[in-house]
């Protein structure tokens, strides 16, 4: 079985995904992002860009 955890560009784990041996998705789980960028001018906070 494979593994793929996706991140974004604050580091966070966005995704993990488990595949067969057909690449086929097994197991999926999202994650909210625990680390959020800041607006500078406006201080708002958002979740990073994917990497």
């Amino acid at each position: 079985m494979l593994r793929e955890t996706i991140y974004d560009a604050l580091g966070n784990r966005i995704i993990h995904r488990e595949l067969d041996e057909n690449l086929n998705i097994v197991k999926q789980e999202r994650f909210a992002p625990t680390t959020l960028m800041a607006d500078p001018e406006t201080g708002e906070q958002y979740p990073a860009p994917w990497l």
